[in-house]
């Protein structure tokens, strides 16, 4: 039996201590090749110290070939005896001497430095005169103003009493019945008990967050991408690995130094990508889910965005969808309202068993009447109208911006042409900042969102995002004038090294 005692007058670090300990114990025998780990929680229960030492301690063994971890069934010794061994530890050695925990703290501190610099000059758009190229949210004049109270109606008629208690941490039976009807009708086959409900897909986020520090899983993901994301799983202390994108999906090559066999979480947001707005393409995606296999690792699938397609028969991937290498993470936050606060995560039934401890733990359960409201939404015509509604909306909204930009860019100029939602990505040529555009755009009274807020390692300086969804096409297009004549201005200096180009890919 495993147990471990730390000395915390050392100033070796503690999660080194643990790490060495088990080493010897492998070593001597005490726990033997196949051998089943205790949990993360239960080690530092044992051993008093906190999750997050153990996940530390778990990745250097993980990375040396000592131990793996499989989905839903745990961490086991994996590294046998005899020169291997030694060979392990001596390069064991090396690269903990290379990697030092105040080199980690301080390249984890330089992101954040640089994150906080960014939301500084971010700060300077919060004037109301201003024409804001960005949605975070749905407009509200999209929806009608007495559809609160006909889904609370709706809902309460069924009995309050439905609502007065808890609830199951997994969710209302019915809804997670209507969320998989929705899904069954974009070819994905699931029953209700491969579903969560959570408090909004952010949720979601730290939810698998949480599931990855249990499961010594590494973190990855595409870049550009919703800062919320990156910073849910930086919160718990994971380092975040990034996967840099192009307008038609991840950059492939960029994987290769991932085929390490260390299980990983890789978030994605395949379609209507936030923020480029545009799909990842087929042939890719069939490639990540090879790799995701070869390598046992998961992909979160972010699919917040599918409702609001302007074409329905555009996108045509749930085929590549292997939800045993799958979990979906979906929210009505964009489709419908944010303050309604209702997501879900989609998984196979081992992963979503594991999950839901997490979720227990974390609010017992989503508020159910909340749910009922979303079941309301659900199971009436209203929410495929306003759909239809909403992708109107939207669409008009899209095409008004982009014959602006086609009137009134430099030719130099590039943006995505989004098959749905409410953003586009335009870069600029190589060489000039997003982040000087954000200033000169501000003094003509327009604000833009520049790419480096969209990525951990805070490169893509020549590129910015453009939200429509809340402005009136009138504003659009002098929006876009006022911009425009803001990049020509830019232009007309030579282009240059930006400043910050990034981080890189450095540990």
């Amino acid at each position: 039996m495993l147990k471990i005692k730390i000395n915390r007058s050392l100033e070796k670090p503690l999660y080194a201590q643990i790490r060495d300990k088990i080493i010897s114990a492998i070593q001597d025998g005490v726990i033997k090749k196949d051998e089943r780990l205790p949990t993360v929680i239960g080690l530092s229960k044992d051993i008093g110290v906190t999750q997050a030492t153990i996940n530390r301690a778990f990745e250097d063994l993980t990375k040396d070939n000592w131990i793996i971890s499989y989905v839903g069934r745990g961490t086991f010794v994996s590294f046998p005896h005899g020169n291997d061994i030694q060979n392990n530890k001596i390069a064991h050695k090396q690269k903990s001497e290379h990697l030092k925990p105040e080199f980690v703290l301080a390249a984890r501190r330089l992101r954040m430095g640089i994150a906080q610099s960014l939301n500084s000059l971010w700060a300077l758009s919060n004037r109301p005169d201003l024409i804001k190229f960005h949605s975070p949210t749905p407009p509200h004049e999209l929806i009608a103003g007495d559809t609160l109270s006909m889904l609370f109606n709706k809902a309460v008629s069924k009995g309050e009493y439905i609502y007065h208690g808890y609830g199951h941490p997994q969710g209302l039976f019915e809804l997670r019945k209507a969320i998989a009807a929705r899904y069954l009708k974009h070819g994905i086959k699931i029953s209700h008990d491969q579903i969560i409900i959570t408090s909004g897909a952010q949720q979601g986020i730290s939810i698998l967050s949480q599931f990855a520090l249990e499961n010594n899983h590494r973190v990855i993901c595409e870049t550009p991408c919703y800062s919320g994301v990156p910073n849910a799983f930086g919160a718990l202390g994971h380092w975040v690995e990034s996967l840099p994108r192009e307008h038609d999906g991840p950059i492939l090559d960029k994987l290769a130094r991932f085929k390490d066999g260390r299980p990983s979480l890789l978030y994605m947001c395949p379609e209507i990508h936030n923020p480029m707005g545009t799909d990842t393409s087929e042939e890719k995606l069939i490639e990540i889910y090879k790799w995701l296999k070869s390598e046992n690792s998961l992909l979160i699938y972010d699919d917040t965005f599918k409702e609001l397609r302007y074409d329905e028969s555009s996108y045509k991937h749930s085929k590549h969808i292997d939800i045993n290498s799958t979990i979906i993470i979906g929210s009505l936050s964009k489709s419908f309202m944010c303050g309604l606060r209702i997501g879900w995560i989609i998984s196979t039934p081992t992963i979503i068993n594991s999950l839901l401890e997490l979720k227990r733990a974390i609010d017992i359960t989503t508020p159910s009447l909340m749910q009922g409201m979303a079941l309301s939404l659900l199971t009436s015509d209203y929410f495929d109208s306003h759909l239809n509604k909403a992708k109107k909306y939207y669409k008009l909204r899209r095409d008004t911006l982009i014959s602006a930009l086609d009137k009134y860019m430099p030719k130099s100029i590039k943006w995505s042409n989004p098959p749905g939602g409410f953003h586009l990505w335009c870069e600029l040529p190589e060489g000039y900042s997003s982040i000087a555009l954000y200033l000169l755009a501000l003094e003509r009274g327009v604000i833009i969102c520049p790419g480096p807020r969209y990525d951990i390692d805070h490169r893509f300086m020549n590129a910015f995002n453009m939200g429509y969804g809340l402005l009136e096409t009138d504003k659009i297009v002098e929006g876009v004038e006022l911009l425009s004549d803001a990049v020509k201005e830019l232009l007309n200096t030579p282009p240059a090294d930006s400043g910050l180009s990034g981080l890189g890919d450095f540990i």
